[in-house]
């Protein structure tokens, strides 16, 4: 390097510190600390807003899914964005899944907005031994022996809501979420908690307060929170008032059940030395909302489906009789329904029913050629590979036959992972989840005929759980 002949020794000395810091200062704008020495800089978008990072983005896709579609679209099986304040790596590749699979641990800040609904104790939020002794603790009550237990009571819920339909007539349009939401708030009630709802009335009223704590939560993820003493905020709170106070019920009677035929959820809760009374009262809440908002909704989605496609309602029906005839379904040949599983294989692809799933690392993580930084939130978005169409050929047409034994055999391991799999954490009432399917079909199905109400627009909106914009009416008739 030449300096100019006319510089003193110290103007040379000044301006050595000059050139070096300058140096400094561009390596500092164009080196992307995001990725490391060890490998090449992840992919992504640079934040849009200082504050909100890429969640403005976000509400502009229209859901969190949309957007990782959109993100990964653009920049492959791997990209960053900013979550607020918070880099975070998205992951879409079954293969990349491998290097996260043992992982236990959720970034707690991804699902900070729940808090005020799920409370701060839930297992939603526990990491580390005490997650995973407590996440034990829940998952004795979904095991593959205790899910035969709940067949039974499913089977009398279902025949209730079948009951209910027969007095419909042919030109009598029946609100199918409402319905399928109401069917599995009594089955979780029934298998979790020991007491089933009766009262239509008790029924609407969670339903009403819980859709608005939900609705609430997920407003918030692309939005500020309510001002303190505003309207939305005290609905809010008085609608997770009724919902706590309603668990506080359950907590309540099935301590004073004094004749306890069957060991359920709450009593594993109950028992739990190690729970506070927060505690049991927030993972009993969180209980409640995963299990009847998910099965809810796949039943839904599952029915409108076969709306859409009278061939496949009616192939479900043939199977149903075969292997049922006139009797009731029971643990021992579930199994053998396999076409009918399939169709609640595809229902739970198509429909995107949980998008994402999430997890962090204490330790640098090496995916692929990428190093993810430690403590690195880490997004699975479930939803992006299921609609892959390099797995799933015409993603969005709805085929149950993907998941005949044939097929299942082409798809590499993890491409179907509707209820998550990570760390030991996958959903814990998956085994329940299909139980109902199985079971609220075997029933419905066999008795009548579902139709869609013609001149309806169907749209999904993805959140946390995907749920139809709008109510979806259908009309039935007897078989």
């Amino acid at each position: 390097m030449m300096f100019p002949s006319h510089l003193s020794g110290t103007d040379l000395g000044v301006f050595a510190v000059v050139v070096v810091f300058g140096l400094i200062v561009v390596l500092l704008f164009t080196f992307d600390f995001r990725g490391s020495s060890k490998g090449p800089s992840i992919p992504g978008e640079e934040p849009s807003d200082s504050e909100m990072g890429n969640l403005l983005d976000v509400g502009k896709a229209g859901s969190l899914h949309e957007y990782l579609m959109l993100l990964h679209e653009k920049y492959g099986a791997i990209a960053g964005f900013w979550w607020g304040k918070m880099y975070v790596v998205s992951l879409a590749s079954p293969e990349y899944w491998k290097e996260v699979q043992p992982i236990f641990d959720r970034p707690p800040e991804l699902f900070k907005l729940f808090e005020p609904l799920i409370g701060k104790k839930s297992i939603q939020f526990a990491n580390g031994p005490s997650g995973r002794k407590r996440r034990q603790v829940m998952d004795r009550s979904f095991s593959h022996e205790s899910v035969k237990d709940y067949y039974e009571y499913l089977v009398q819920i279902a025949k209730e809501t079948a009951n209910q339909f027969s007095t419909s007539s042919l030109q009598e349009h029946v609100p199918l979420g409402k319905s399928m939401v109401a069917m599995a708030i009594r089955a979780i009630s029934a298998v979790g908690m020991g007491r089933a709802f009766r009262e239509e009335k008790e029924i609407d009223k969670l339903s009403t307060v819980y859709e608005l704590c939900w609705n609430e939560m997920e407003a918030r993820l692309t939005e500020p929170a309510p001002e303190p003493h505003s309207k939305r905020e005290k609905d809010f709170q008085d609608a997770k008032t009724t919902m706590q106070n309603i668990v506080k019920e359950y907590m309540k009677q099935r301590r004073e059940d004094k004749d306890k035929a069957e060991r359920l959820f709450i009593d594993s809760v109950l028992d739990c030395e190690f729970m506070d009374e927060e505690e049991m009262c927030d993972n009993i809440m969180s209980f409640l909302i995963g299990g009847f908002h998910t099965t809810g909704n796949m039943m839904t989605w599952c029915l409108y489906y076969l709306t859409k496609h009278p061939e496949v309602q009616e192939k479900v029906y043939e199977e149903l009789i075969e292997v049922l005839g006139d009797e009731d379904i029971k643990p021992q040949v579930a199994s053998e329904l396999r076409y009918t599983r399939q169709v609640i294989d595809e229902t739970l692809r198509v429909s995107v029913l949980a998008p994402w799933g999430a997890r962090i690392h204490e330790f640098d993580l090496q995916v692929g050629e990428y190093i993810i930084p430690k403590e690195t939130p880490m997004l699975l978005p479930f939803g992006v590979v299921l609609q892959d169409p390099n797995l799933w050929p015409e993603p969005q047409r709805f085929d149950p036959d993907r998941f005949n034994s044939d097929n299942l055999k082409k798809l590499p391991n993890l491409s179907y992972q509707p209820f998550g799999f990570a760390g030991k954490r996958k959903c814990p009432g998956w085994r329940l989840s299909i139980a109902e399917g199985l079971v609220f079909l075997s029933v419905l199905v066999k008795r009548f005929k579902f139709h869609l109400v013609e001149g309806q627009h169907v749209k999904p909106v993805y959140r946390l759980v995907t749920s139809p914009s709008e109510e979806i009416w259908v009309t039935v008739t007897k078989r």
